[in-house]
């Protein structure tokens, strides 16, 4: 059925991120906590403000700063080049296996759109899905917001589960958080690998601790 109203480039586009960056794309991104759960245990996060301020930190000074970084940087350099500094930025165990697992399974997804043929190989989820939304012509402004919105929102569900926040108190998390999210997207388009760097020790920690914690839901 033709529609009587093609869609415009843009409306297309738009379309193409709302797919491949809802958290109902299937990569398996609930599985994985990126070390909050380890931090809800140890009792640091405890209400709407805990959550926002830990996951406001990681994306202007963590890991979700490298991954934008990473992400944006797809534009203009080499994947593979930049998928061997992702994979070496990951600092503990559990963050490789979540940033290759999540990389894997958004190519392999992805393939529907791109005709890719499936490879075992190792690759960060940031170029994973930098490189596919590249190749698709897609601004790197607006794929960026859309990144990193689904970056925030995925730790906010760990939070709305474990804190527990419940769902009110998750959405005004990513209401706070969209003025943030907005402004890193800005300073990752136009970052360098050399500004690449977290700060962002407590989170580290937790994803390494997160190992031996028992019982736990998340992979990571």
């Amino acid at each position: 059925m033709t529609p009587d109203h093609p869609l415009t480039a843009d409306a297309s586009q738009l379309l193409l991120l709302l797919n491949w960056m809802s958290p109902t794309f299937p990569i398996g991104s609930f599985a994985y906590s990126h070390g909050t759960e380890q931090a809800i245990a140890d009792g640091r996060l405890k209400s709407e403000a805990d959550v926002t301020r830990w996951i406001g930190d990681l994306l202007e000074r963590g890991s979700g700063w490298n991954d934008a970084v990473l992400f944006a940087r797809c534009w203009d350099e080499d994947p593979s080049s930049l998928n061997e500094t992702a994979l070496a930025l990951s600092g503990s165990a559990e963050r490789y296996l979540e940033t290759t697992h999540l990389g894997r399974a958004f190519s392999i997804a992805a393939a529907v759109w791109t005709g890719a043929e499936k490879s075992d190989a190792a690759i960060a989820y940031p170029v994973a899905a930098g490189k596919v939304c590249r190749d698709f012509g897609l601004p790197r402004d607006m794929a960026l917001v859309a990144f990193l919105q689904g970056f925030a929102a995925a730790l906010v569900s760990v939070a709305v589960r474990l804190v527990p926040l419940g769902q009110t108190h998750g959405l005004a998390v990513l209401r706070t958080l969209s003025p943030v999210i907005s402004a890193v997207a800005r300073r990752a388009a136009t970052a360098s690998l050399d500004d690449l760097g977290s700060a962002t020790i407590l989170s580290d920690l937790a994803a390494m601790q997160h190992e031996q914690l028992q019982p736990r839901i998340f992979r990571t």
